[in-house]
């Protein structure tokens, strides 16, 4: 039993007398974080327009939903653009050949044009835990004189960051 006894501690101080000395490297870690946005946008819907009735002298507005999430600390610029069927500076809805005018804003009073340029709609990120989430404001103005009919236009909102 002593033997034994000897020849597990002669064992165990072996190991602990080759384990004693060691090196060490250090190695750095990295990566990039890639700034990036999503943007995400509801249909507009303005429902009837009546240039007879109520439209006649009263415009019709409506409104969607646009969602981003971008990479935090993320400057971005969201732009919407003319559309298919623009009159002029305002926007149209297109029928055939004939137009209803109709404009983007990014106000509720409806007073700044959503657009390109200093006209899109800038703000900071707060990372991808907290998307932003922002109205698109519309109106057709009253008194437009144009066929009855299903207009529709296509515009694209670009998020540039």
């Amino acid at each position: 039993m002593r033997k034994t006894l000897f020849i597990v501690a002669a064992a165990t101080l072996l190991m602990a007398t080759t384990i004693s000395a060691s090196n060490s490297a250090r190695f750095e870690v990295t990566t990039t974080v890639t700034a990036d946005c999503s943007i995400t946008v509801t249909d507009l819907s303005f429902g009837q327009y009546d240039p007879l009735g109520q439209n006649g002298s009263r415009e019709l507005n409506a409104a969607a939903g646009v969602s981003m999430v971008c990479t935090r600390a993320a400057r971005a610029n969201i732009v919407i653009d003319s559309g298919r069927s623009p009159i002029g500076s305002s926007r149209g809805l297109a029928s055939g050949g004939q137009r209803v005018a109709y404009q983007i804003y990014r106000d509720a009073g409806r007073t700044q044009v959503w657009g390109t340029g200093a006209e899109g709609l800038q703000f900071v990120s707060a990372g991808v835990q907290s998307p932003k989430q922002f109205v698109v404001y519309a109106r057709i103005p009253p008194g437009q004189e144009v066929p009855s009919g299903t207009y529709s236009d296509v515009v694209t909102a670009t998020v540039d960051f």
